[in-house]
């Protein structure tokens, strides 16, 4: 029965794909996903200690191998993305209704919060060294602002007007997405350059070297050719498939889903995507290393420590795991 079954779904998959039909997922909005579902995770410790959040406003911490989660805020809003800044102990969270929040990470009080013109935001990036926080909205408009000179926010050159900031480096520069194009622009020095590259960014390594993401496909940009190196795709939709005694076998159905992200190690690119799986790759050469399935749900978050030897991800069903590099 259980060959049946695969057999079946396989068959099907292949049916609609030499068929030619477009096969979708929708997407559904914000408000419409459960809202004990997690959102977004990051470290709060050098390893195995993470923040993480939810749509119904709840920010956790969690340790690895522990069943227990300790509640460490909660607000009256959605929340999309976290960011933890070490030094003032302080969780800034970007939502919904209320601009990007501010809590005390230690008793969990809304402290302030930062506002966002007549829209919201739902990704921030960070750099601890600089004490620069960015976002942007859905109607294009992106902040900038200085943690370390009373939350200022940047003036930014009117070339990336529309354009959105994805990653703050320690030299000064920051990266924008938009329009087609990706500029690293040095709030220091003001020099700006246009990379010879398109995309939605997902990581920066220490060398410049740009992950990108776009649609079934993830790109890896070399800094010093100033090129894209390669483009892959996740190659297979490996389907959990229920057996006896709750024994579930993976089925891996020649069919590649979008990409959903990426982070970049020293040696590795790590991706994430619809089908709910994780793919290792050498990032010499784009090479797949390894698969990991152990997500059910959809995979709503990724993130690497300090030291780049533990991975943490989370899914829609509330499901975290953490995995050592």
């Amino acid at each position: 029965m259980k060959f049946y079954k695969i057999t079946v779904l396989i068959l099907t998959v292949l049916f609609f794909t030499n068929c030619e039909q477009k096969i979708t997922i929708k997407k559904n909005k914000f408000t419409s996903i459960n809202p004990v579902t997690y959102t977004d995770v990051l470290y709060k410790s050098n390893r195995d200690t993470v923040f993480v959040s939810t749509y119904s406003g709840k920010i956790y911490e969690l340790i690895n191998n522990k069943e227990n989660r300790k509640q460490i805020a909660s607000i009256d809003d959605e929340i999309y993305s976290l960011v933890y800044n070490a030094q003032s102990d302080e969780l800034y969270a970007a939502t919904l209704n209320s601009g990007v929040v501010i809590i005390n990470a230690s008793t969990g009080a809304v402290t302030g919060t930062l506002p966002i013109q007549q829209t919201w935001a739902s990704q921030l990036c960070y750099n601890e060294q600089s004490g620069l926080l960015g976002t942007f909205d859905y109607k294009g408009n992106h902040y900038i602002w200085d943690l370390k000179n009373d939350y200022k926010l940047l003036e930014t050159p009117t070339e990336l007007q529309q354009m959105r900031p994805k990653y703050i480096a320690d030299n000064g520069d920051i990266y924008f997405d938009g329009k087609s194009k990706i500029i690293r622009w040095n709030y220091k020095t003001n020099d700006m350059a246009s990379l010879n590259s398109s995309g939605h960014i997902a990581d920066v390594d220490a060398e410049k070297n740009v992950v990108l993401i776009g649609g079934k496909e993830f790109a890896f940009y070399n800094a010093e050719v100033d090129s894209v190196l390669y483009k892959e795709k996740h190659p297979d939709w490996p389907i959990h498939i229920s057996g006896k005694d709750r024994k579930d076998s993976i089925v891996n159905v020649p069919l590649s889903l979008e990409v959903l992200s990426g982070l970049a190690s020293p040696k590795f690119i790590y991706t994430y995507g619809l089908d709910k799986s994780i793919r290792k790759w050498n990032k010499s050469s784009g090479s797949l290393a390894a698969t990991y399935t152990k997500h059910k749900g959809s995979i709503s978050g990724m993130t690497m420590n300090s030291d780049q030897n533990q991975l943490v991800t989370i899914d829609l069903l509330g499901n975290i795991q953490f995995w050592e590099l």
